[in-house]
C-alpha cells in the first residue's frame, strides 16, 4: 500500500504545490483543514509515493467516530504524473480506507479526470450517497474570462442595469487588506444571520478559511462601503484556475433597493479575478434561495455538472443499519452535527 499520511509539518506546503495543478479549492489544506475541524469532522491529507516520487495526493474528510467513521474525498484524488498506474492508485486507496476502519469511503472524482472513468467502471463502487449524506453542490456556475466589454455584454440586461444603478450611489468597493475589518464583517454576518435565519456556517469557520487562505494568496474578502459603513461583502476562495464565491452578506441601509451594490461588487471581484490574477473563470456558486438564484442569473453563468459521488462500502451490515436508521432522522442528525461543530468553535 503506497498511500501514506502526510506529516503535519508538511501539510501547509501543499497549498503551494497544488497551484501547479488543476485541483479545485476543495482539495487545498487551507480550506479542508479549516472547515472540517470538530469532534465529528476532521481532515486527513495523504500522498501516493512510488519509487521515491509523489504520484498522487488527496484531502480526506473524516466524519463520525469509532465504528461509525466514514471517509470522503471531494474532487480528488489529484494525480501528478502521466504514467501513473491508476488502477493501483485506486486499489491501494481502498486498502487505505479499510486500514482507517471506515464504515464506507465516498469519492467524487475531479471533473474530466481519468480516475473518474476508472471509478465509474469499478463494480466495487456504488454511485450512491449513504449516511451521513455528505455532499457538495452538484453544479458549478461559471463566468469565464473575457475582455471587459465582452464580459459586460454577456450579462443579462437586468445585470448591466444593476451595475449602472449602483454606480449612482457613492459606494466604495475595496479588497480587504486589514484584518481589523474582520470585526465589521463579523458584525454584518451575525446581523444577517439573525435577521434572515440563513443556514450559514459559524463565522469562525469562514474567518479561519480566510486567514489560512490569505497566507498563500488563496482567499480574499471584497467589500462595499457607503459613508464609511460596511454594507456588503463577498468571501472568495481560490485555486490555480478560479475564484469561488464562498459566502456573502448584505445590509440594506442608506440606498434604494434598486441601487443595491451586490451586482457591482461581483463585477469588481470578476475584474480582479480575470485582469489582475488572470484566472480562467469565476464560479459564482450554484443554488441558494429563489431570489439569490435570480440574481446569479443576471450574469448568465454556465452551469457545469460535476461527477457523481461513488461509495466503496467496507462494513455492509453497519452501512445498512445506519441507512435504515438515518433515512427518517437525517434532518435531526444534521442539526446535532451542526450544534456540536458550533460548540466546538
Amino acid at each position: 500500500m503506497n498511500w501514506k499520511e502526510i506529516p503535519k509539518s508538511e501539510i501547509p506546503g501543499w497549498n503551494e504545490k497544488l497551484k501547479a495543478t488543476d485541483a479545485v479549492f476543495y482539495q487545498y489544506p487551507y480550506y479542508v483543514a479549516s472547515e472540517y475541524n470538530s469532534p465529528l469532522a476532521k481532515s486527513l491529507f495523504i500522498q501516493y509515493v512510488e519509487a521515491e516520487r509523489v504520484v498522487a495526493y488527496a484531502a480526506i474528510i473524516e466524519i463520525g467516530w469509532w465504528f461509525f467513521k466514514v471517509g470522503i474525498i471531494d474532487n480528488g484524488p489529484i494525480v501528478f504524473v502521466a504514467d501513473a498506474d491508476l488502477k493501483a492508485v485506486i486499489n491501494d486507496l481502498k486498502a487505505f480506507a479499510k486500514k482507517r476502519n471506515y464504515m464506507h469511503f465516498q469519492i467524487r472524482p475531479a471533473l474530466n479526470s481519468l480516475l473518474h472513468d476508472l471509478i465509474e467502471t469499478d463494480d466495487s463502487f456504488i454511485p450512491k450517497i449513504f449516511f451521513p449524506f455528505h455532499k457538495k453542490i452538484r453544479f458549478d456556475s461559471n463566468i469565464y474570462n473575457k475582455p471587459e466589454k465582452e464580459l459586460l455584454a454577456g450579462f443579462k440586461l437586468q445585470g448591466r442595469r444593476k451595475i449602472v444603478l449602483a454606480g449612482r450611489v457613492p459606494f466604495n468597493f475595496i479588497k480587504i487588506d486589514d484584518n481589523k475589518a474582520l470585526i465589521e464583517i463579523r458584525d454584518l454576518f451575525k446581523e444577517v444571520t439573525e435577521k434572515k435565519k440563513y443556514g450559514f456556517l459559524p463565522f469562525e469557520i469562514y474567518n479561519t478559511i480566510y486567514l489560512e487562505g490569505k497566507k498563500y494568496g488563496l482567499c480574499d474578502i471584497y467589500a462595499a462601503y457607503l459613508n464609511d459603513e460596511l454594507v456588503n461583502f463577498v468571501l472568495v476562495t481560490k485555486d490555480a484556475n478560479s475564484f469561488y464565491h464562498y459566502t456573502s452578506a448584505l445590509r440594506v441601509k442608506g440606498y434604494k433597493a434598486n441601487e443595491s451594490p451586490p451586482a457591482k461588487l461581483h463585477f469588481f471581484v470578476m475584474q480582479d479575478c480575470f485582469y489582475n490574477e488572470h484566472k480562467a473563470y469565476y464560479n459564482i456558486s450554484y443554488g441558494g434561495s429563489e431570489k439569490l438564484l435570480r440574481f446569479k442569473e443576471y450574469f448568465n453563468p454556465v452551469d457545469i455538472e460535476r461527477p457523481p459521488y461513488y461509495t466503496y462500502i467496507i462494513k455492509k451490515g453497519l452501512v445498512q443499519f445506519m441507512t435504515n436508521f438515518s433515512s427518517n432522522n437525517a434532518h435531526f442528525l444534521r442539526k446535532v452535527f451542526k450544534r456540536i461543530s458550533k460548540f466546538h468553535k
